[in-house]
């Protein structure tokens, strides 16, 4: 230890940045410089930026009791994290305002939201703090973002609770600063966005945009909600043009950053994949077609922000890692095999509180 005071400081956080969360954590223990050192604004953002190299999974499952019951309105979620290989990396237990009905991330920090209650998680360091909610309304339609100019994240919910306006609905804006703590935050109401149409349960974030998909009987009306998160306005973007009998699905992605509309035909086993070059002029381009499984697609989800995989969940052979520029995959076998699977969220391994501490940094 008398020799480790010689290193450069900028050496030592080099080395300590290239190291697990959990594992950083334990380290805080060891001596009051230890603790000063492992909870510096340069080590937590350098580490933070080495850990978007290897983005982890996080997926959810219920814990019952003895009886096989769940514990009344409380619910015990099991939150499993592993790699991109399906190597558990930790697992945690925390106890809820009832089940889980959206499930996304942004970066380092996940949202659980359940009926009336909404939980920011930062799994890296086990921390699940529950966002001050004051109105007792149901909470459905939950996007989450951030703005690295303002280092600021932003939890959107869509009040669907009441129709105000004309023929509008409500939306209101919970926003918290990078490294200062959940209980830093407040809620203010934003006003109305530009449609009535039911909004599915999905929201995505891509590049300072959330993206939810507006529900519709017709193909030919389907399109999706943007939320621009800079501005803090609402556009439609209609769905590309194409034949509605060859897809049995559409679903919205990401991949190498940019929002994308992947067609699932069951019957030619194929995916076709739109990419939106210009939101502005919403302009789609069909950049891949890629032949798939006999197997049924269960869903889709960006693997890296700026990778060119994408995930999916095929019948019978579970989560895959896809890449449509090769056309090749492997298996998460971890995931193949658990038996309560839900939709996985990718997130990178943080040391960013979710708490005030003793020590802050900007």
């Amino acid at each position: 230890m008398k020799g480790f005071d010689d290193f450069p400081c900028d050496l030592i956080i080099e080395i300590l940045a290239r190291l697990p969360a959990k594992v950083l954590c334990k380290f805080r223990c060891v001596s009051k410089r230890w603790y000063n050192l492992l909870t510096d604004k340069d080590l937590i953002m350098r580490h933070a930026e080495l850990s978007k190299r290897k983005p982890l999974l996080l997926t959810r499952k219920y814990i019952s009791d003895a009886n096989g019951e769940m514990n009344g309105s409380k619910v015990t979620v099991e939150l499993t994290s592993m790699d991109m290989e399906g190597n558990v990396t930790d697992e945690f237990r925390d106890v809820l305002d009832g089940h889980v009905h959206t499930f996304i991330s942004c970066y380092p920090f996940s949202i659980i939201c359940c009926m009336y209650s909404i939980y920011v998680c930062n799994p890296s360091i086990r921390q699940v703090v529950r966002v001050p909610y004051p109105s007792n309304a149901r909470l459905y339609n939950v996007g989450f973002g951030y703005l690295p100019k303002l280092s600021e994240y932003k939890i959107v919910h869509l009040l669907y609770h009441s129709f105000v306006g004309d023929g509008k609905i409500g939306c209101e804006i919970f926003s918290f600063k990078h490294g200062e703590g959940v209980d830093s935050g407040s809620w203010r109401t934003l006003g109305d966005y530009p449609c009535r149409a039911w909004i599915d349960g999905h929201p995505l974030c891509v590049n300072k945009t959330i993206y939810w998909g507006l529900v519709s009987t017709s193909w030919n009306d389907k399109s999706i909600l943007s939320f621009d998160l800079d501005n803090e306005e609402f556009s439609i973007i209609s769905y590309p043009v194409c034949n509605s009998e060859e897809y049995s699905s559409l679903v919205y992605t990401k991949i190498m950053g940019c929002l994308c509309l992947v067609g699932c035909s069951a019957r030619a086993s194929t995916l076709d994949i739109w990419l939106l070059k210009d939101e502005k002029k919403k302009i789609w381009v069909m950049e891949y077609s890629i032949s798939l499984f006999t197997s049924s697609v269960r869903f889709l989800g960006p693997c890296d922000n700026q990778c060119e995989e994408i995930l999916i969940h095929v019948e019978q052979r579970g989560l895959i890692c896809y890449s449509v520029k090769d056309q090749t995959y492997r298996g998460i076998e971890k995931c193949r095999a658990m038996k309560n699977f839900n939709k996985p969220c990718l997130y990178y391994d943080s040391l960013i509180p979710l708490r005030f501490t003793t020590r802050r940094f900007e």
